[in-house]
């Protein structure tokens, strides 16, 4: 099934939904299992939301058939910044559809959080060389805070540019927008006074939290952002 029509199918689920709520849904990138998330509004229930995949089922069973040995499709709903409601699995042959719900809705859930990594990751090593033993321009945290940010820690400050924030904040736009990318100050060989929290980076705004003065009257020249 090639990858427009799953993507047409999305478009549907959004439009079969907009009677009960307004939704927001993306195709995931799992190889054997056509993976769906639908994005819902903070106060949908969870009530709502089975009911509403239940509702979805039938217009995937449209397209895709049931696996012979595992679930053709799966449906993970999640309310505003990546915390997840539950998660729908839809067509396994001798097996009835299940609905498992998050055990702890306040947390985002740890396949949204390793989603994003893995698109930051991708992005920011188009752009420099990562390096968790400060070697390299940068280093992005691959351990999981628990909540809905990422940690990055620039070790060069050329690497800072208006380009690569502006690129952050429109993966960010795409289904994390109340998440942050909190960039942090580790400059590399050190320079006095000059390591900080540097800036918060959100999906519509970039909060400075590094004294930019000194910053810029120490390492002007190096200064991009």
């Amino acid at each position: 099934m090639r990858r427009s029509d799953i993507k047409a199918i999305a478009i549907q689920m959004a439009e079969l939904a907009a009677d009960t709520a307004p939704v927001r849904v993306v195709v995931g990138w799992e190889p054997e299992v056509r993976s769906f998330y639908a994005h819902v509004p903070a106060d949908l229930s969870e009530d709502t939301a089975v009911s509403l995949c239940r509702r979805w089922t039938q217009l995937i069973r449209k397209s895709v058939p049931d696996g012979p040995d595992e679930w053709s499709s799966r449906i993970t709903v999640l309310r505003p910044q990546g915390t997840r409601v539950g998660t729908y699995d839809i067509g396994w042959v001798g097996h009835e559809d299940t609905w498992e719900a998050k055990d702890d809705p306040e947390m985002p859930d740890t396949e949204i959080w390793e989603a994003l990594y893995q698109r930051l990751d991708a992005y920011l090593g188009t752009h420099g060389k990562s390096d968790i033993e400060a070697n390299g321009d940068y280093f992005l945290s691959d351990e999981e805070s628990g909540y809905a940010d990422q940690n990055l820690t620039i070790y060069r400050l050329e690497f800072l540019t208006h380009e690569l924030v502006s690129g952050i904040q429109d993966i960010l736009k795409d289904g994390y927008a109340n998440w942050i990318v909190y960039a942090f100050l580790d400059l590399q060989p050190p320079v006095a006074w000059t390591s900080s929290d540097g800036l918060e980076i959100h999906a519509d705004r970039v909060i400075e939290k590094w004294d930019r003065p000194l910053i810029a009257s120490v390492l002007g020249g190096q200064l991009k952002f």
